[in-house]
Formats: C-alpha cells, sequence, structure tokens
C-alpha cells in the first residue's frame, strides 16, 4: 500500500468521524429545550449586601485612583 493511499484513508476516516459528532451534537441541542430567562434575580436582596470579597476589590480600586 502506498503512502498516500493511507494518508487519505485516515484523513476521509477523520472528517467521518468529526462530522457524525458534529451532527449529533447539534441534533441533540436542539432536542434540549433550554428555559426561558425571566430576568428576575432569584433573591434580590441579597444583591444589597456587598460580599467581603466584593469591599476588598473595590478597596484596591480606590487605592489605585489616589
Amino acid at each position: 500500500m502506498d503512502t498516500e493511499v493511507v494518508i487519505q484513508t485516515v484523513l476521509i476516516a477523520t472528517a467521518i468521524i468529526l462530522l457524525y459528532f458534529l451532527v449529533r451534537n447539534i441534533t441533540s441541542y436542539s432536542k434540549i429545550e433550554k428555559p426561558k430567562y425571566s430576568g428576575l434575580a432569584r433573591s434580590p436582596e441579597e444583591l444589597y449586601l456587598p460580599s467581603d470579597e466584593a469591599i476588598s476589590e473595590m478597596e484596591e480600586l480606590i487605592s489605585k485612583l489616589n
């Protein structure tokens, strides 16, 4: 068997496998229905309370400005 024929066979097999996975991914993605985003926060009152990490990041930003 010629080297060129072997390489062509491997490339064709790879292309077929990639196309199979691509088609399978597209068809499975369209079957899954995602819930529609309402835009509402689950617990909006938690947005008013900053975390310790957020406070320390804000302090770093303020110190960089000064």
